[in-house]
Formats: C-alpha cells, structure tokens, sequence
C-alpha cells in the first residue's frame, strides 16, 4: 500500500485515529440481456455481472479520498458498498479499528452525500435543515439546541445570507452545500460523497472539496459534550485526552502546507466559518472523506490526501496523491510538465489500443505491492472504536407518533408552497360540480321520470369524486421514491410513519373537497330534502374520497411511473364499474359486487335519498313499469333496504381503504428494499 504516517495516524492533538477497512469487495448485478418475451426472462436462470472484483482498501481519519476511474470502472458502487447503502448481491467485509461493522452501525457514524440533491425543493435552506434536526439529533435536544446547531452548520458551509433561500433558488454549489450541511447534522465521522462536484462550475467545485479538505485536516475541539447537543446519552472525551481539548485550544489547527502551495494556504485561510462546529460531540476526531469524482482540475485534484485508481470494477493503484506520479513513473508512463495529473491517470488507464494493457499492468504492480496485506489480520488493532460505538448505539430517535407529525407539517407546507397549482386544479374540480347541477338542475318533484334522474346524478356525484382523488395521487410515489429511498434508507424517520403521515394529510383534504362539491349540486338538485341528507351524503362522500386515496396509492405503488400507473388503471376501473351496480344487475354475479368501491358509495348515497320516500306519483297510464316507493327504487337496483345498510357502507369504505393500504405499503417497501438507498 503507497501509505506514509502524516496526516493519516490522526494521533496526538487530533484524538485516536479510526481506521475504516473493507476487505475483498464483489458486488453481482443480474446481466440485462435483450428479449421480447418478458416472461421467458422471468423464467429462465439469470446470469449475473461482476461489479466489483476483490477490492480491499482502508481510509484513516484525516484522509480526503478521491476515486477516479472511467465510465463503468466502479466508483459510485465501491463507494456505496464500503459506506454499506447497496442492497443485493455483495460480499466481503467492512470493519472499523477490526470490528466488523453492521449496516445500520454504519448509517449512524458515517453519511453518505448523493450525486444528485434528493431534497423538499419548496423549503427554505433554515427550515430545510431544522426539520431534519428533529430526525438526526437525540430525541431530548431542545429546540434552542437544534437551532443553534443549525444555525453553526449554514455559517460553517457559507449559507448564512441564503438562510431564508428556497432550495429551488439556490445555485447548484448552494445546493451541495446545503447536502453537505444535512450530513454535518449527526457530525459523522465518515464522509461518502457521489461526484459532489457534478454540475458545478470549477469555482464552486473547488469550494466544495475545499470544505470537505478542512473537515478532514483541521483540529477539532470539543467545547460542549453531546449532553449539550444530542442529549443525556452522551460521548465523552477519552481519558487522557481532556488536556488536548482544553479551553486554551479553541482554535482550529490548520495543516501544514508547503510554500510551492501557498495559493492552497490562502484559499483555506478564506474558508466558511468551520470553527463553529468545533461545538459537536465528536470533537476528538477528525474526519474521513472519500468522494468519487469525475475529471477534477489540477487544483482540485492537488487537496486530496489520497486517491484511489479504478479500472474494470478493480483498484489498481491506492495511495498518497503526491506518491501517484512516482507509481506511474516506475512502470514507464511519465507525467509530462504542466498536465493535470488527474487527466494523465484517466487518459493512461483508458489507453487500451497500446501494445499493453495499462490498466493490466498497474493492477498486476499494485496488486504485487499490496500482497497479503488485506489477507491476514486487519491493519489496526481493536483499541477505540468499541467505545465509540457504544454511545451511538445509544443514540434515541424521537417517537413514531412525533415522526408522524412532522411528516404531515411537511407534506401541508409542501401543499401551502405549491397553492397556485393546487388552487388550479380545485378550480377545475369546481367547473364539474357547477356542470352536473346544470345538467341535472331540472329535476322537480320525485316523478316516475325522475327516478332515473336521481339515480344517474347520484352516481356521477360517486364517480366524480373517486376518479379525482384516485388520479390525483397516482404520482404520489413515483415522484417521492427518491427521497423515500434516501430518508428511509438513511434511518431518518421509518417508512410506515411516512405512510401513515401521508395518508392522513388527504384526510381533511377529502372532507373539505366532498362537502364543498356536494355543496354546488346539493344547493341546485336536492336542496328540498334538508340538511341531515346534506351532512350524510357529504361524510359519505368524504368517505369514498378516502377509499379512492387508497385506490389510487395503490396504483402509484404497483409502478416506478406515473405513466404507467395512470394507463394501467383502466382494467381495474372496468371492473369496479362494472359491479358498481348501475350498469347491470350485482345479482347475477353474487359477491363480486363487494370487491368494487363504487358500490358502496352507489349504495349508501340511494339508500340514504329514497329510505324515507313512502310515495312516488304513479300515473295511471304509465306504459311501464311503476316504482311507488323509495324501498321499491333500491329493490330494483338490487341495493340492500336493512337499517344498517348506509353505517355499514360507511364501515366497509374504511376496510377497503385499508387493505389498499396495506397492500400499497407492502408493495413500497419491497420496492424499497430491492433497490437499495442510493
């Protein structure tokens, strides 16, 4: 291994070094072959790519780790598989100072930055950070604490002055800057960045690595215990190392740099405020960062401590940035003058029309150097880490019920930004009630010719509002997967507090959309029969909006696309209009009726208008049959007439909605966790 003890051992002033080491890595992905028959691939054996191939390595405390490699080499799914946030076929060990590491262990000391800001665009960059305080941040930190720590982190990644910013205003380098911040939350002590520098222009890049370099390099001074910042489950300064820690140290120590960098000196010199973060509860500790990036200039590459070379899933050289051109030397490949050693090491590994295969050869080179060093015992001996980790595995995250809570303020604020869009779509909703009450407004007294009449509006009053809030949220989960796979995977809040807060925030939505279109028609058609019919076909209307929420979250989870959700619908309404019991007779086909919501609205919105009807005028020279009476007109309809039909519609609108429900949430889960959390 090209390893030297600088900035590395972390020992001394920096507090205990810790050593994260992964050990013969390989991570399998079914091959996607082509076919048009999508049965015969579900049938046969798949064969499966090798990804990662026996990758070993280790990164201390102190270091700032750069993974290149080309396109397809493995970056983002070594990175991945070291921080332990890959689901599927992976193997091979991932340890810190020798003891082995479990994956929710992992999601608690180290945080993982994604290529791609996964974040609630509509919050500012303040409230954006305090929300997800309450989730990262020991259940008994008070607000005040909470927003000191987030006040600290906007200073410390220059934020201050675009606190009150939405995120959909921010630049692309705020935005990274504001990810970086949300990590900085917990104060882990591993850092995992996907190509953070993606999509930024180079000033905000290298401010970007920047900061991560003087997270990795500086002195970190514990002024407050975490009793102060997480709570009473505290991690408190090893014995022996108060003395490095006193109050006579509060500055932050900055690395030495030689005078041929004294432009790296002064731009480090200009850096955000991160002395505030000397306040946090790892304060002992230095950082580990290891980003996978794609073609960094020269002055970006020159602040890693460290780079890791990868070609075909396999690490061929890791090492001390500055020892990478001595590497290459050795085997032949000279950096030429003034050439970014980056783009060199790139160019040189990409190079496979040569008379040998450079990539081959690095590997075989770094492969003899590194023999047995990953094949015995583990680097580090198992001193420290062991009490590290036993104060956060008492680490506490607020109650399900408060997760709940905050995740519906979430969703309601999202619903209050977003009120020009929503404002929109009620106005249309609103155009469809004033067209039915224009449409059935001639309906007089209760004639034989107005039975059909008052049965037709009945059910397009069902179907109007199961079909707008089943469509409504058929995009639902396919837009929020990526946040859902993040937070959930990331153990913020759980999945079924999520669910649960979702769910509830469309309940007054429904009562309220349900009464007021039921209001518009109400007031034109029915407005003779008073106000008790009023206030029950409106809860029963509400009623059915909520059965359709589930309806339609079912169709947003069966899918990845709302697309697909949406067109995919259109055999499941068929059936449930079908048994609806307006378009032939349920009592032909005995019990399927019961599988279709649209008949208990159907049902309970006749049963609660004709009950009470003890006289229909019947013309003596009707040439058709003639319905005298309410309990006639639901008899023909083959709806029930007991007592308790329209409570037990009600009851069964609610059990439909939950098994929906149920079923949605297997379905997200699984989803969930197939397709990993990065």
């Amino acid at each position: 291994m090209q390893e030297s003890g600088g900035s590395s051992s972390g020992q001394g002033q920096g507090g205990a070094s810790l050593c994260l080491e992964w050990k013969q890595l390989n991570y399998y992905v079914p091959a996607q072959e082509q076919s048009n028959y999508s049965f015969w691939n579900e049938c046969r054996k798949k064969r499966e790519l090798r990804i990662l191939q026996d990758a070993s390595g280790h990164m201390k405390t102190g270091d700032l780790i750069a993974i290149l490699g080309g396109s397809g080499a493995g970056k983002t799914t070594l990175l991945a598989a070291i921080s332990q946030r890959l689901r599927g076929n992976l193997t091979g060990d991932v340890v810190l100072n020798g003891m082995a590491m479990e994956r929710h262990q992992m999601t608690r000391i180290s945080s993982f930055l994604p290529q791609f800001e996964i974040n609630v665009k509509t919050f500012t960059a303040y409230e954006h950070l305090y929300f997800m305080s309450h989730f990262k941040m020991h259940r008994r930190t008070t607000k005040a604490e909470k927003r000191q720590r987030v006040a600290d982190l906007l200073l410390a990644v220059g934020l201050r002055d675009s606190a009150h910013t939405r995120i959909q205003q921010l630049s692309g380098g705020e935005r990274k800057r504001l990810s970086l911040a949300e990590e900085l939350i917990t104060d882990p002590i591993f850092l995992f960045c996907d190509e953070p520098t993606t999509g930024l222009d180079s000033f905000s890049a290298y401010s970007v690595i920047k900061t991560l370099r003087h997270l990795c390099t500086r002195r970190r001074i514990a002024k407050h215990s975490l009793n102060q910042v997480y709570g009473e489950d505290s991690f408190e300064t090893p014995s022996g190392e108060s003395s490095a820690s006193g109050s006579g140290s509060k500055s932050i120590e900055m690395e030495v740099v030689a005078e041929s960098h004294e432009s790296l000196l002064q731009a480090m010199r200009d850096l955000p405020a991160l002395g505030v973060l000397s306040n946090s509860p790892n304060g002992t500790h230095k950082k580990a960062a290891i980003c996978s990036i794609h073609q960094p200039t020269s002055d970006i590459f020159e602040l890693f401590t460290h780079i890791i070379l990868m070609d075909g899933g396999r690490i061929v050289y890791q090492g001390r940035t500055e020892q990478a051109a001595k590497f290459f030397t050795d085997l032949g490949y000279e950096l030429p003058l003034n050439c970014n050693p980056a783009d060199f090491y790139l160019k040189t590994l990409a190079d496979k029309d040569g008379k040998e295969n450079a990539g081959a050869v690095l590997r075989a080179k770094y492969e003899h150097e590194t023999d047995g060093l990953y094949s015995g015992s583990w680097l580090l001996a198992r001193s420290y880490s062991g009490d590290y980790l036993k104060h956060v595995q008492n680490f506490k995250k607020i109650r399900w019920v408060y997760q709940v809570y905050l995740l519906m303020v979430r969703f309601m604020t999202e619903d209050v930004r977003n009120i020009k869009s929503g404002l929109i779509a009620f106005g249309f909703f609103m155009i469809t009630a004033v067209t039915l009450s224009l449409m059935y407004s001639g309906i007089g007294g209760l004639t034989q010719r107005t039975v059909q009449d008052v049965g037709g509006s009945i059910f397009m009053l069902s179907n109007e509002m199961i079909f707008t809030f089943s469509y409504g949220v058929t995009y639902i989960f396919p837009a929020a997967l990526p946040i859902i796979r993040r937070e959930v995977g990331e153990g913020t809040y759980s999945l079924s507090a999520y669910y649960v807060a979702l769910v509830l925030s469309f309940v007054p939505v429904a009562f309220f959309k349900g009464y007021v279109f039921l209001s518009v028609i109400y007031a034109s058609i029915y407005y003779t029969r008073g106000f008790l019919l009023y206030l029950s076909m409106g809860f029963l209307m509400s009623l059915s909006a909520v059965a359709a929420v589930g309806y339609g979250v079912f169709l947003s989870s069966l899918f990845e696309s709302d697309k697909m959700a949406s067109e995919c619908a259109a055999p499941f309404d068929l059936i449930f209009l079908i048994f609806g019991g307006t378009y032939m007779n349920v009592d032909t086909v005995p019990g399927l009726k019961y599988l279709s919501l649209f008949f208990y609205s159907n049902e309970a919105l006749m049963y609660k208008f004709w009950i009470d009807i003890d006289n229909i005028d019947c013309p003596v020279n009707e040439d058709h049959p003639c319905v005298k009476t309410g309990v006639e007109v639901l008899e023909q309809g083959s709806y029930r007439t007991a007592d308790y039909t329209y409570w037990l519609d009600c009851f069964s609108l609610i059990v439909v909605a939950v098994i929906f429900h149920i079923v949605s949430f297997g379905l997200v889960r699984r989803y969930i966790h197939r397709s990993g959390y990065y």
